[in-house]
């Protein structure tokens, strides 16, 4: 009985029922962020001041010195800890980017110093056939364990701050959803 009452309400609710939500396809262009994301050192500013930032922020054609200046400025007029938290975010953008340099510099001095030994081995008469193999394997193989690791770091830190971007704005769509 019950079996026989439950398929008269589900035959029932197919044929009678008109299907009340439509599925469409994901899509970015459709997706809007509400409220938009913000830099992090911004979540104690207010409204006004995180729409006046942004604007600047996004701001293109304008060279990027007079653009930071103009940030620098609009910030400076803001409450104490978001201007600490400004500051912060800049040393440590800062500090990442000159670890970045000093990685790039690394590889462009390993790299130019392989091409130079190597360059000075295809000019030596004095080597034999087997010395200068070995060494050939022996500086590719010290070359190429060299850029391993340095791709790795890069792609480590790349890696890790697309999750420190993630966790921040899961930690802020938290936020925003328990107010």
């Amino acid at each position: 009985m019950r079996a026989l009452h439950l398929t008269m309400l589900i035959g029932l609710s197919i044929g009678c029922v008109e299907p009340a939500v439509t599925v469409e396809p994901f899509s970015l262009r459709l997706v809007k962020l509400e409220p938009p994301p913000k830099p992090l050192f911004l979540s104690n500013a207010t409204h006004e001041a995180i729409k006046q930032f942004m604007a600047i922020f996004q701001l293109v054609g304008i060279p990027k010195m007079r653009k930071v200046n103009e940030l620098d400025v609009m910030i400076g007029t803001l409450r104490p800890e978001v201007q600490l938290a400004y500051q912060g975010y800049k040393a440590e953008a800062l500090l990442m980017k000159l670890s970045q340099d000093e990685r790039l510099q690394e590889i462009t001095e390993k790299t130019h110093f392989t091409m130079v030994h190597l360059d000075a081995l295809k000019n030596s008469k004095l080597l034999g056939l087997s010395e200068r193999k070995k060494r050939l394997e022996a500086i590719f193989g010290e070359y190429s364990d060299f850029m391993v690791q340095a791709v790795t770091i890069e792609v480590a830190d790349v890696i890790d701050n697309i999750m420190q971007n993630v966790l921040r704005a899961l930690l802020f769509t938290e936020k925003m959803t328990q107010k």
